[in-house]
């Protein structure tokens, strides 16, 4: 994916979609990849910047609820057109299924103040993550 400046942007549809890093050995479980040199890019814990990235995360993620019928939609495409794709091995189904419960981890749409409290809780779980450390050390 390219940005508006023409930079280009890593997605990993696998492992948004099924595939978490480790080759099947799942020891990634954090939310996402949030280590202590992220954290001091945005200037620590109390800084504006990391306030700006908490409330933009929350933005992101009530957008991708509030679109998650078009992003359905474009996955199902795409398991129709490369279903050889690894992150579709365990059948568009269940890919589906995943990605749903990931949209909607309450099962509905939250509203503005309950996805804040949301992602707050997934950087909290993701921040330096022991497992994320280790499996940074054994891939170094």
């Amino acid at each position: 994916m390219l940005d508006n400046d023409g930079h280009i942007i890593h997605i990993d549809f696998g492992f948004l979609l099924t595939n978490a890093p480790g080759k099947g050995i799942k020891f990634e479980k954090a939310p996402f990849k949030f280590t202590t040199e992220y954290l001091e890019v945005l200037g620590g814990i109390q800084s504006k910047v990391f306030k700006q990235f908490k409330k933009y995360m929350a933005l992101g993620f009530t957008s991708l609820q509030k679109n998650a019928d078009k992003i359905i939609v474009l996955v199902e495409m795409m398991a129709m057109g490369q279903a050889d794709l690894p992150c579709f091995a365990g059948g568009m189904e269940n890919v589906i299924k995943g990605l749903k419960q990931r949209i909607f981890p309450t099962g509905r749409v939250m509203n503005k103040q309950r996805a804040r409290e949301f992602i707050d809780d997934l950087v909290y779980q993701s921040q330096d993550n022991w497992r994320t450390v280790m499996y940074d050390r054994i891939q170094y």
